[in-house]
């Protein structure tokens, strides 16, 4: 029963589905995205009527602030004009990256590392440390801590530089 000489029915069908396919589409990704290009929702900068914002002044930094604490040349500043300070040091590492994953695995402890670059001899070492800590309590507490967390430290004590 074939039909003579008509048009074919399915490419009709399917430029309906088609069409009606991404007319859907489009209204889907407008209600999800709640985002209407046809609609004016003043957020529009170049009709905007208020006037531009002042530029933000850049901050003013000294040179010791801009630095970190290790690299200003010490320890650290509360620590050292305050007397003994004393810090666990978590490894000393060859590679750099070694001891950012030390430093990492500190940080889901709990506890924020410093990572030092001292050179010993002709090896560089990366020195993981936590600290500066004022007391003796504090200090264990804190390597109670990380030895429950798998984490061997040692005792690192600095004394003020007028001891030295």
């Amino acid at each position: 029963m074939a039909r003579g000489g008509g048009k074919n029915p399915f490419l009709g069908g399917f430029l309906a589905g088609l069409f009606s396919g991404l007319a859907l589409a489009v209204v889907v990704a407008l209600l999800v995205t709640r985002n209407n290009p046809f609609v004016d929702n003043g957020t529009d900068t170049a009709r905007s009527s208020t006037a531009p914002a002042a530029p933000m002044e850049a901050p003013k930094y000294e040179f010791y602030q801009a630095l970190p604490d290790d690299a200003a040349g010490g320890e650290s500043a509360p620590a050292a004009a305050s007397g003994t300070a004393y810090f666990l040091q978590a490894g000393a590492f060859a590679k750099a990256a070694d001891a950012e994953e030390m430093k990492a695995s500190l940080a889901l402890l709990g506890f924020e590392a410093k990572i030092l670059a001292a050179q010993e001899g002709e090896a560089l070492l990366h020195k993981v440390r936590i600290g500066p800590y004022k007391s003796l309590d504090e200090l264990n507490a804190a390597r109670a801590r990380l030895t429950q967390g798998g984490v061997e430290t040692m005792l690192v004590r600095i004394e003020p530089k007028e001891n030295r």
